[in-house]
């Protein structure tokens, strides 16, 4: 009896000691609400949710402005907590290239820990599969079921589809893979607002496609540093100059197709060509990608400037169906074919 009183005092004494390491090992509510702010960039997340979600109900709308609060507030959210989710998953996953590349992020130099992260990536998760039930209860099932299909996707993404080394290996294929869930967040407030038949609508998938091309695009032209380390694995440095720009090209042409269907070519087009052509003339005079800079060399500038042309483009990209209905301009009705 005294023996296991004992091993009952000492299983206790180690549950206790355990419980308090886990406490002390908790990074805290300062140090996240400081991943949050440094991470989350909640603006940029909120206007690119909101461009998701305007294109999905005024691309169908037949010019009216009629805007239903209850779907569009409900997929703003949801919408912005899939950006959020992707941030918490993309510093967990690439903590490895981080701390060679990116040592002064969060994960990194250990404002939080690794296992907090994951938690919350899962935690998130599950709030989007409930959200994806309720929404299939309260509004249509199509609804539902593309808000949890989105959510596996992103999960799936998360575990690099269980082929991450022969992804990372193989860019092109990790940049589609990777973007194709622009799709589904686009089809998702769709069917919101217009229900299961709208998912027949060709204006519906070329709405999805304008916003894939923005956002293949943006994914390519943000990444255009000649100097960026090795372990970024970037297109340019991966692929070189003009493998890159098809890339971009390829891009841009789906997206200037979706902007005709859309009926939106005659502002699209010019500033799709625009882009294309800073892209050329900063490769004409670029310095040959992967070559690292010389003790007290400036480092190059120029990628900069198409990275914020084509972040306005992107965002042009996102709220061109809305303008359209909003300024009644261009005219031409959306097509059919």
């Amino acid at each position: 009896m005294k023996a296991d009183a004992n091993k009952s005092q000492i299983s206790v004494s180690t549950t206790s000691s355990r419980q308090v390491d886990v406490f002390v090992q908790f990074s805290g509510y300062k140090n996240w609400l400081k991943f949050f702010s440094e991470r989350v960039a909640l603006i940029v997340y909120l206007i690119t949710a909101a461009g998701y979600v305007l294109t999905a109900n005024y691309a169908l709308s037949d010019g009216s402005k009629t805007l239903p609060l209850r779907p569009f507030f409900w997929t703003l959210v949801i919408e912005t907590l899939f950006l959020i989710t992707l941030r918490v998953m993309d510093d967990l996953k690439d903590v490895d290239t981080d701390i060679l590349a990116h040592p002064e992020r969060p994960l990194p130099r250990g404002l939080v820990t690794a296992h907090e992260a994951s938690i919350v990536v899962h935690t998130l998760v599950a709030i989007l599969l409930i959200n994806g039930v309720v929404l299939a209860v309260v509004e249509n099932l199509a609804c539902g079921l593309l808000c949890i299909a989105t959510t596996a996707y992103y999960y799936a993404m998360f575990k690099e589809f269980g082929c991450g080394h022969w992804l990372s290996a193989r860019p092109i294929l990790y940049i589609i893979t990777h973007q194709l869930v622009v799709l589904l967040m686009v089809l998702f407030p769709i069917a919101a607002f217009w229900g299961a038949d709208s998912l027949k609508d060709i204006r519906a998938w070329h709405a999805a496609l304008l916003q894939l091309g923005g956002s293949f695009t943006f994914e390519v032209c943000r990444k255009l540093d000649p100097t960026a380390h090795i372990a970024l694995a970037t297109y340019l440095v991966s692929y070189g100059k003009a493998k890159t720009f098809l890339m971009i090209l390829a891009a841009v042409l789906w997206g200037g197709w979706a902007a005709y269907v859309l009926a939106v070519e005659i502002i699209m087009w010019p500033v799709l060509g625009f882009l294309l052509l800073s892209v050329i003339v900063l490769f004409a005079g670029q310095r040959a990608p992967g070559t690292p800079l010389a003790e007290g060399e400036k480092a190059p500038k120029g990628h900069k400037l198409v990275e914020l042309i084509c972040t306005l483009v992107t965002i042009l990209t996102m709220y061109i169906v809305p303008i359209k209905v909003w300024a009644e301009y261009p005219k031409t009705e959306m097509r059919f074919l």
